[in-house]
This record gives C-alpha cells, structure tokens and sequence, in this order.
C-alpha cells in the first residue's frame, strides 16, 4: 500500500510539474516571445477614415479574395489639381479626430513596432516605390514639425498585382526629411514617436519627401495592420490568469 501511494504522489508531482512548465511557457511567450495586432483595417465595410490625395471607395474589383472589398484610388484619372496626381494613402488630419485615432498617439506608449500591408499597382507603365512616413505633424505643409520616411521601400512594378510590403518602425530605418518648404524639423525620432499625428504610405523613388511621387493609375490597398509588442487586453488578462493559477499551484504543493 505504501509503495503505490508512493508511486501516485510522483505520478501527481509529474503531472503538477508538467502542467506548470506548460503554463510558465505559454505565459513568457504571450508576453515577451510574439507580437500582436495593436489596430487592423480590412475594409470589408468602410474605409476606415483612409484618404489623401484622390478620392478613395471600396471596390471588390480584381479584389485579394473574391468579394472581399478593399481601399481602392485612381489617381490621375478622374482630372483636379496636384494632389490627386500624387500616390498618398493618409490617416485624416481633422484635429477633433486626431485624439481618437487609434492609429495615431504615442507609439512608444502603444509599443509599437512596425506596420504591414497588401497593396496592389495597377499602373500600366509607372513602378511605385512605397514606403512609410510618420510625423508629429498632419501635413508637410506645416513647417512645426518633424517628418521621417522609410530608407527602405517595396516595389511594387506595374501592373503588379496583389503583394505584401512590411515596415519596421526603428530609428536605424528611417530618415528625417524636410517639409513642404524645405525645412527640417528638429525632433529627435523618440519624441516625434510619442505624438504621431501624421501617418502616411507614399510612393517614393528618393525617399527625401513625405509628400509623394505623382503618379497615374489605379493602386489598392487591404489588411494594414499596425504591430505592437504589447498584447492586447484580453491577450494579457488570460496570460495573468496562467500565471495565477501557477502561483496556486504552487502554494498547494507547499
């Protein structure tokens, strides 16, 4: 009798030692070992507040998946002044709109670590060089801020057809560039990091400007995703109730 109730403790001990290296595992990797979602748009039934430069609408034309709709411009098509010749897809500058914007505010605070796309050139002859470009200002006409621009870019050949484009947002792969007049804002990249109010995807052969190359053609874009490292709510209240069921488990075994 006493050998098997030996042998049923070990079993049990075991069984507690596995399930808390299960647990500990789950729990480091929800909170330090993976990235998550911080904010997703995948127009499925608006837009989204996207916009900038020429008129932008949902389509489901030559769409990702058949159906599913997507932010769809024809730059240069329809005619109008320089902005509609330019390739800009922006967050919107209304200031009553700005606070709430969870694409906007403080990235350091959000943790945020980079952005992904699909995008798609339907240009017959001209290649888009995309990449991001982030500010603690709205526009590049405004000269009070600090503008920085992606040194890396994905091309996007015409008439490309559908394809991923990823940015990390890190000092090491970005640049500050001048605004509409020139001029250089003096923000270090940290702190134009804790108050973005500009975010912007631009074409962009030199990378030397935030206001984008002009362009004729169709482009859409789906599934923008902005990743932080830090989970989100309901993410880290399930990792905190792991890690306190392994605090009970231990004083149990105590």
């Amino acid at each position: 009798y006493t050998q098997q109730l030996m042998k049923s403790l070990i079993l049990i001990k075991r069984f507690y030692s596995s399930a808390l290296i299960s647990i500990l595992s789950c729990s480091s990797s929800c909170l330090f070992g993976s990235s998550f979602t911080w904010v997703e748009s995948d127009f499925t039934l608006q837009m989204d507040d996207w916009g900038g430069g020429a008129d932008s609408f949902l389509s489901t034309q030559d769409a990702i998946n058949s159906g599913n709709s997507y932010l769809r411009k024809e730059i240069n098509i329809s005619g109008g002044g320089d902005r509609e010749h330019r390739m800009v897809v922006r967050r919107p500058v209304n200031s009553n709109v700005i606070g709430s914007d969870p694409w906007l505010g403080n990235f350091i605070a959000k943790g945020i670590q980079s952005v992904e796309l699909d995008f798609n050139n339907w240009s017959v002859d001209e290649p888009i060089y995309l990449r991001l470009a982030l500010s603690n200002v709205t526009n590049p006409m405004i000269s009070s801020g600090t503008w920085w621009v992606s040194t890396t870019y994905v091309t996007f050949s015409p008439e490309s057809g559908w394809g991923s484009a990823s940015f990390n947002i890190l000092e090491t792969e970005m640049q500050r560039v001048g605004d509409f007049n020139g001029g250089f804002g003096q923000d270090s990249f940290l702190e134009t990091l804790s108050d973005i109010k500009g975010f912007r995807f631009i074409a962009s052969s030199t990378g030397n400007s935030a206001l984008g190359d002009e362009l004729s053609g169709a482009i859409g874009m789906d599934n923008v995703r902005l990743i932080s490292s830090i989970p989100e709510p309901s993410r880290f209240a399930l990792t905190m109730g792991l890690l306190a069921t392994v605090f009970l488990l231990r004083r149990r075994r105590r």
